[in-house]
């Protein structure tokens, strides 16, 4: 456990290293929030019944909180693009050569950039925009809910892209695939538009995958769309993807790491 922190720990560090890249990459935050906030506003009050029981501060709420999450749970960078590196140059067997598992040591180095995100890309902006949209605040239930949500969405979204990483032991290059994944997640979670306003015809297979557990679970529980036994219904289903994803990933990992040679370095 302790080499987890130290990763963790490493991690954080060098991500809050580069001030020029945060305010850079705050002021993009911002001006998506804006976007989005006003977008969502227009669209409800040109279409309210499109969006049924939800009021337009819960859809914008719903929205803006949905930008600074996917600020937090990046799929731009993360250990799928960490693995798709060190295999393309030949690197991976310094992180096999550590005294910890891959897998753990992968997690370790995602929590300490998930931690750092956290302080610096989902708290200060969600104080800023509460008062620059008038966002919505939950109950000391659905905080606490929401809390817990979050931290098994990271966890599931590191196991998704674990899963996707190491598609690079077969190809060394992930980029193929990027654009399809990224729009995968991105629309599959409910993270840009919930998923009640999906096709009907859709929204049995968006329910099947796990993603929807990553953002759509936690905005809903965060803005009222889940209620009392609807909120640890969501929470179990979350744990169990947990679990199904674990399994999963160890065993193509075994797998892999069985007949894995590297060349290069």
């Amino acid at each position: 456990m302790s080499l987890f922190w130290t990763f963790s720990r490493q991690l954080f560090f060098q991500q809050s290293a580069y001030r020029l890249n945060f305010w850079m990459e705050m002021l993009g935050l911002f001006l998506q929030l804006y976007v989005v906030a006003t977008l969502w506003r227009v669209l409800f009050e040109q279409t309210p019944g499109s969006f049924g029981v939800m009021t337009l501060n819960q859809m914008i709420t719903y929205a803006v909180l949905g930008m600074l999450i996917g600020s937090v749970l990046s799929i731009d960078e993360g250990v799928h693009t960490y693995i798709q590196t060190q295999v393309r140059m030949g690197m991976i067997t310094s992180d096999l050569m550590k005294p910890v598992d891959f897998m753990l040591h992968m997690m370790a180095r995602n929590f300490g950039l998930m931690v750092t995100r956290v302080c610096f890309f989902l708290l200060p902006p969600l104080v800023a925009a509460y008062f620059l949209f008038d966002l919505m605040l939950p109950s000391p239930v659905q905080a606490l809910a929401f809390a817990l949500a979050l931290l098994q969405a990271w966890v599931i979204l590191f196991f998704c892209n674990f899963l996707f990483g190491l598609i690079s032991f077969k190809t060394l290059d992930l980029l193929g695939f990027m654009f399809t994944y990224f729009a995968l997640v991105r629309f599959a979670s409910g993270q840009i538009i919930p998923l009640w306003m999906y096709p009907d015809v859709l929204q049995p297979l968006l329910y099947a995958l796990p993603f929807q557990s990553v953002f759509y679970t936690p905005l809903g529980i965060f803005t009222g769309v889940f209620t009392g036994a609807e909120i640890w219904q969501n929470l179990v289903i979350q744990t169990a993807w947990i679990f199904g994803l674990f399994l999963l990933a160890r065993f193509i990992w075994t797998r892999i790491h069985r007949h894995l040679v590297v060349q290069g370095g």
